[in-house]
């Protein structure tokens, strides 16, 4: 049986002892990053509307809040669109103490 030295960590810590990454609030970060890319914004919006989000019941990013994104970015409106995807990010993380709210996306 191979011994380790001290300085390396311990494998096989199990499934619960590893952070895992929620993608949905990387994909948050991205879009809120890339308001300005309407491609971009497209491509995320289309992602985050198939991530299923059981406490709230259905996507992440309703077609309908999709939709409200891009006409408020459409109509140049980046601070209105930034404010829609915070109100779904507040909803989204509300319930949700495991993922921490120390670095918002």
């Amino acid at each position: 049986m191979a011994t380790m030295s001290a300085d390396e960590p311990p494998r096989n810590r199990g499934f619960k002892e590893r952070k895992r990454e929620d993608h949905a609030l990387v994909l948050i970060g991205e879009l809120k990053e890339n308001l300005g890319d309407m491609a971009q914004v497209r491509r995320i919006l289309l992602e985050l509307g198939r991530y299923y989000d059981p406490v709230l019941g259905g996507a992440i990013m309703e077609v309908r809040h999709q939709r409200a994104i891009v006409e408020a970015l459409e109509r140049g409106k980046v601070a209105e669109a930034l404010a829609l995807v915070e109100e779904r990010y507040e909803l989204y993380i509300k319930d949700r103490a495991h993922l921490g709210r120390e670095s918002p996306p």
